[in-house]
């Protein structure tokens, strides 16, 4: 009885020795499937957050509203010039985000997604008007209007994928006119340059 006392005393101090984890004997005390399982539980950790930051930054791009209008405000004639000009479309009706720079006339994506932007102009009687939809430093679309007997409206409209700190403007082309006017009734000018982000990628 005394001997097998003595023998459960020796093998539960060696347990409780085993257990006692020290910089010697700690990889020699990790029994493999609870060091497989820590590791596991490791690894699912660190996908977890980051699968919770990119929730988190998708969400702020899903919240991200872009939306913006402006115009001449009835100035009358504008231009023509020598050169390629961008138009800087001083009157704003809408800017959501403040994407878009009235002193400028460049608007500037916040996020990358995808965008819808139109542009509506008007020649005036007899004026050629002739201008480019850019997306940086690449010309996107054309819009034209010219009629030798009357005034002429030109439009054009276009679905670009941006990347964040890309830049969408309108230039006009050389020896061109646009002419804009305030309608009675309070009507905002025929002239305008509109963009809206469709959603956020």
């Amino acid at each position: 009885m005394k001997g097998a006392v003595a023998l459960l005393v020796l093998l539960c101090g060696g347990l409780t020795a085993a257990m006692i984890t020290t910089p010697e004997n700690e990889d020699k005390n990790c029994p493999s499937v609870m060091c497989d399982t820590l590791s596991k539980i490791e690894v699912l950790e660190n996908r977890l957050a980051a699968a919770e930051r990119q929730v988190e930054t998708l969400n702020a791009k899903a919240e991200t509203k872009v939306a913006f209008s402006a115009g001449f405000g009835g100035t009358g004639y504008y231009g023509p010039f020598n050169v390629d000009k961008t138009l800087v479309y001083e009157t704003v009706y809408t800017n959501l985000g403040n994407t878009y720079n009235p002193a400028t006339g460049i608007f500037t994506a916040p996020v990358a997604g995808v965008y819808h932007f139109s542009v509506y102009h008007h020649s005036g009687q007899g004026r050629r008007s002739d201008s480019m939809l850019y997306k940086n430093k690449e010309q996107i679309a054309f819009i034209s209007a010219m009629n030798k007997d009357g005034s002429y409206n030109g439009s054009n409209g276009i679905i670009l994928q941006l990347e964040e700190g890309d830049v969408v403007y309108v230039v006009l082309k050389d020896n061109s006119w646009i002419w804009d006017h305030m309608s009675q009734g309070g009507a905002n000018g025929w002239c305008h340059f509109n963009g809206i982000l469709l959603f956020a990628q």
